[in-house]
């Protein structure tokens, strides 16, 4: 499409057009007013102003309820997720999370802070559940051995294979979980202790 321009032609005026036509030769022609020209009508720009401001503010009115009502609704549904679990919870880790019951918590706390609570307490529980702790079973570097100490200082991991042989592994080496545990361990090296202080 073509530039527009306005161009103004006074009584008894032409207005000429040269071009190149399609042998490639220089060509000239007039246009008249009447037939190929479209009269120019100055836009009224008081109306313009007023449907542009008016199309604006119906397209931001209409994401702004749209995103008000869907974070409106992702937050109820939020705090009723929270409710749900503070109701499905033992009351036993329900202190354990918000330090009182649950729906005491509630009482004198927002959804916000229930939920960041919840979310505080369930990050906290899946670190303790994949810290390696005396009596797991682990996949250690001659097979499968049970742990027998995990000495925080020297940031060891000791273990024991089921032929009586041992071996260790730093933190940063650390054998992964089977997922089988054997408490029995953790309580007889702990009555060997108490043996041994004692």
């Amino acid at each position: 499409m073509g530039k527009k321009y306005i161009v103004e032609i006074g009584r008894l005026e032409r207005l000429y057009k040269a071009y190149v036509n399609g042998n490639g030769k220089p060509n000239m022609t007039w246009l008249s007013p009447e037939v190929d020209l479209t009269p120019y009508t100055e836009p009224d720009l008081e109306q313009v102003r007023k449907e542009g401001y008016e199309k604006g503010w119906k397209e931001a009115e209409d994401h702004y309820f749209d995103g008000y009502s869907n974070g409106y609704d992702a937050g109820l549904d939020d705090a009723w997720k929270a409710a749900r679990k503070i109701a499905n919870m033992p009351y036993n880790e329900e202190e354990k999370a918000f330090g009182s019951g649950g729906w005491a918590f509630i009482e004198k706390h927002t959804a916000s802070e229930a939920i960041e609570k919840i979310r505080q307490y369930e990050q906290e529980k899946k670190e303790k559940e994949e810290q390696i702790q005396v009596g797991d079973e682990v996949n250690a570097p001659f097979g499968k051995a049970i742990v027998v100490n995990v000495d925080s200082v020297a940031e060891k991991i000791w273990f024991l294979y089921a032929d009586g042989h041992g071996g260790f592994d730093f933190f940063k080496d650390a054998p992964t979980k089977t997922g089988r545990h054997f408490p029995e361990i953790a309580t007889v090296l702990e009555k060997m202790r108490e043996e041994s202080n004692g």
